[in-house]
């Protein structure tokens, strides 16, 4: 048996398409080349539409239409549900470790990013190998980690290096946990995706979002589940820099001072390698320095993420490590008590939690703009204790009672941010 590790970074949701020609496709091109893309969808709840016999089956049709169009009454049908988006959630073997072969489990979303908690297999029989959905719901996503996992897909010829948002990714062959490449398969007026018959092809994905769930549905939802007063605010989230000073800089030779500040960074240099742990460090220059192991999954992060919450008209904010890449790591901001501050791992789907919550005086949520610094910004998290440099040897910053005061110099690098 072999485990499988859950790896957010490298998930993401996109729509997808089978390509028809077996030509090379280059993303430039897209636009010149619907004619040769079939969408990628499924349905399921129930027959009567749309050639069901099928329904619950993965399938590559129409060509030549661009994205899926169906009548306004086909998704008012009861019980009738379309998944036109998927999901791919990304896991490494734990026996790999350099983290270079990703495995994906694929759930559909509807047109509207809602999850629809199934999870795309591949039938291994001799006389089916059809790829599609179970009838019953299937466990919540992200599962921290999965046994010897039979309806893992890979996506050959990606670079995960590629994957944003808006990216499009052409000439992937999908392939099951097997090793049997996917194809596309007529069958009683129905294009469908087998493993063991049809024409072999490749796949384009336009990705749409990366990270676990897809954005609002996800905080939603959690707050729903956790029984919030708190709302998310995506239109107040933002993405930024932070720099430490100081707050009184002793007297010294010009351009030289005792107190320590510098570029605010979440280094993963503790823990095991594929459990780490992470704090919050000041650098010793405005720049990141050398990463912590670089090439591996969990490099140093130099922005992060505020995801926005309001209630009672105060603003407070769950903070997220972003990769050199630009995507949210699974780890959050957080104080508890007896504990240190540190960036803890979120497999709990629930947000707005005390403990994760942080607010930034000084700073006017509504009044930032890209590219906009704003200084003297105190991190405070929800219970009251404010940040501060806690082990000047470490350079860590924390919420001790101990330590030197400082403020944050906030630099702005992309407003109203929607993971």
């Amino acid at each position: 048996m072999s485990d499988y590790v859950y790896h957010p970074e490298f998930s993401f949701l996109a729509r997808c398409w089978w390509q028809l020609s077996d030509e090379v496709l280059r993303a430039d091109q897209w636009d010149a080349s619907i004619a040769k893309l079939a969408p990628m969808w499924l349905h399921y709840g129930g027959a009567a539409l749309h050639n069901d016999h099928w329904y619950r089956y993965l399938r590559a049709e129409p060509e030549g239409t661009g994205q899926l169009r169906l009548q306004t009454w086909s998704y008012t049908k009861p019980g009738h549900v379309y998944g036109e988006l998927f999901w791919f959630g990304a896991y490494i073997s734990g026996t790999d470790r350099t983290g270079a072969t990703l495995r994906y489990e694929i759930r559909p979303y509807d047109r509207n990013w809602k999850p629809l908690n199934r999870i795309v297999h591949g039938n291994p029989g001799a006389l089916s190998g059809y790829a599609g959905v179970k009838d019953q719901t299937e466990a919540a996503a992200g599962r921290q980690r999965l046994t010897d996992p039979q309806h893992l897909w890979s996506l050959s010829g990606m670079n995960h290096e590629d994957i944003k948002r808006g990216a499009r990714l052409c000439n992937v062959v999908l392939v099951n946990a097997a090793g049997q490449r996917a194809r596309r398969l007529a069958n009683r007026g129905a294009w469908l995706i087998n493993t063991l018959s049809g024409q072999p092809g490749l796949m384009a994905l336009e990705v749409l979002d990366y990270a676990h769930e897809a954005r609002e549905v996800a905080w939603g939802s959690g707050l729903l589940r956790a029984g919030s007063s708190h709302v998310f605010k995506a239109e107040h989230s933002f993405i930024a820099s932070l720099y430490w000073r100081a707050d009184e800089t002793p007297a010294g030779p010009t351009g030289s001072t005792d107190g320590l500040q510098g570029l605010v960074a979440a280094r993963f240099d503790e823990g095991s390698e594929w459990n780490p742990r992470a704090r919050l460090s000041v650098e010793q220059a405005d720049a990141l320095g050398m990463r912590w192991r670089e090439g591996e999954t969990r490099p140093a992060c130099e922005r992060f993420w505020f995801a926005a919450y309001l209630s009672n008209g105060v603003y407070a904010y769950e903070v997220w490590p972003l990769d050199k890449r630009g995507r949210r790591l699974n780890f959050t901001l957080r104080k508890q008590k007896g504990w240190t501050m540190n960036l803890a791992q979120r497999w709990q789907a629930n947000r707005a939690e005390a403990d994760f919550l942080w607010h930034l005086d000084g700073l006017d949520p509504a009044a930032l703009q890209v590219g906009a610094t704003v200084a003297n910004v105190k991190l405070r998290h929800s219970s009251g204790r404010v940040v501060k440099l806690a082990d000047r040897a470490e350079r860590r910053l924390g919420t001790e009672a101990l330590g030197e005061e400082g403020s944050l110099t906030v630099q702005v690098v992309e407003t109203s941010a929607r993971f």
